[in-house]
């Protein structure tokens, strides 16, 4: 009798370091369209994961169903062992997941530092009340001038949010999830729109929040992409087509026909 043949595992799925947020055979119809057909994926700790494809690709929904805000037809999303896509986007938030949006979110008539006050409260005692006067909110104050350094607003701190340029908003939304102190934090599109100095800024400003975390990102800019992911999925068609570091990725031929064309040949 021959020794038991060793399998690969499937694409997506990794060996080696622990697992920090894992989708398992994640399905999500809508009235007969299937937006994701059973992916499986594994994104290591402490690893900045990039999720790219051309649009149309389930990018938005898989990001949608890691984070909560939208529930699987059928498979299972965990993080660190615990399955959370039967939580509220709140209840995954505590448990060290948070996101950012494709979308500005911030409040456009507070300022930059009010912004946080009002994110840190959630994580407080203070009582998660709209009309609670924001010099209560003060006691947080060292809390969000760290975040604020650390994200490189402190000299804006005082500057109403509709006042920052793109590129701001987008440092202030990452900053607004650093207050949920995330283990793993999930950025959407977050260099879309820029222009070469605010994707450097943004970029830099990855590599710092990764440290001590774990980041996935869907990116369209392969620039972006090659320079900060450690690995890189590809979907098409709501489905996993390929996984691996952006060499491996983008050598592959059904990603450089789907989706990197004559990039593949560079």
């Amino acid at each position: 009798m021959t020794a038991q043949t060793q399998l690969a595992p499937p694409i997506g799925v990794v060996n080696g370091p622990s697992v920090a947020l894992e989708a398992r055979n994640l399905i999500k119809d809508f009235r007969g369209f299937r937006a994701t057909n059973d992916v499986t994926l594994a994104i290591r700790e402490g690893e900045i994961h990039a999720i790219i494809g051309p649009n149309g690709a389930g990018k938005t929904t898989l990001f949608n169903l890691l984070s909560g805000f939208l529930k699987p037809t059928s498979g299972e999303v965990r993080l660190f062992g615990e399955r959370i896509d039967t939580l509220p986007p709140h209840q995954i938030v505590r448990r060290g997941l948070s996101r950012s949006f494709q979308i500005s979110s911030v409040f456009p008539t507070m300022t930059v530092r009010e912004n946080l006050l009002v994110a840190l409260q959630s994580r407080s005692r203070l009582p998660g009340q709209f009309w609670t006067p924001l010099s209560r909110l003060e006691t947080l104050g060292p809390q969000a001038d760290a975040i604020l350094a650390d994200v490189g607003l402190a000299d804006s701190h005082a500057r109403l949010a509709a006042d920052l340029s793109h590129g701001e908003k987008r440092q202030l939304e990452i900053g607004i999830s650093l207050t949920q102190e995330p283990r793993v934090l999930l950025l959407d599109e977050p260099t879309s729109g820029m222009g070469s100095e605010g994707i450097d800024r943004v970029k830099a400003l990855v590599r710092q929040v990764a440290q001590g975390r774990t980041v996935v990102l869907v990116e369209h800019n392969m620039s972006v992409v090659s320079e900060l992911a450690d690995r890189i999925t590809v979907l098409q068609y709501g489905s996993l087509l390929a996984s691996g570091s952006y060499d491996e990725v983008r050598q592959d031929p059904r990603v450089i026909e789907a989706y990197l064309g004559d990039e593949g040949d560079e």
